[in-house]
């Protein structure tokens, strides 16, 4: 199996074990680079489940936005913003043109208000949604980091 392959299974693993969908992309690329998890970690928790809860943006996009500013962007308002936005925005269309959305309730049906709702969804979710796009978006962000 190749380093990328193996990335995108421990986004995987971190899902199963516990994190939301924006630790879990953001926790295997900080793995897949060697860099510190914890702060990413802590910026990471409150994107999961479309923003809060709220369905808005999927957790796993917005930790390709986080993995972007983390590893490319910019240290000083002189720099450039382009190296952090124009691969954020390939994934961005990216995801758009594969799930047919950016949002988390219109990928999973599901009011993630709704403890009843979720709680009936969540295998569904998890194991044929969610955790398929966890994984894509990682290879995602890897392969945009690494060009």
């Amino acid at each position: 199996m190749d380093k990328k392959a193996e990335i995108k299974n421990k986004a995987q693993e971190y899902f199963d074990g516990g994190y939301n969908c924006c630790e879990s992309v953001v926790l295997a690329v900080c793995d897949y680079f060697g860099t510190d998890k914890e702060m990413p970690l802590r910026i990471a928790t409150p994107f999961g489940s479309g923003m809060s809860r709220n369905g808005s943006n999927c957790g796993a996009l917005n930790a390709a936005f986080v993995c972007m500013g983390m590893m490319k962007g910019r240290s000083s308002n002189e720099d450039s913003r382009d190296a952090s936005y124009l691969p954020a925005d390939r994934i961005f269309n990216s995801f758009k043109e594969k799930f047919g959305s950016a949002c988390c309730s219109d990928i999973t049906g599901v009011n993630m208000r709704d403890p009843d709702e979720v709680a009936r969804n969540k295998e569904r979710m998890h194991k044929e949604l969610c955790g398929p796009i966890v994984q894509e978006v990682t290879g995602w962000v890897i392969e945009e980091l690494e060009k």
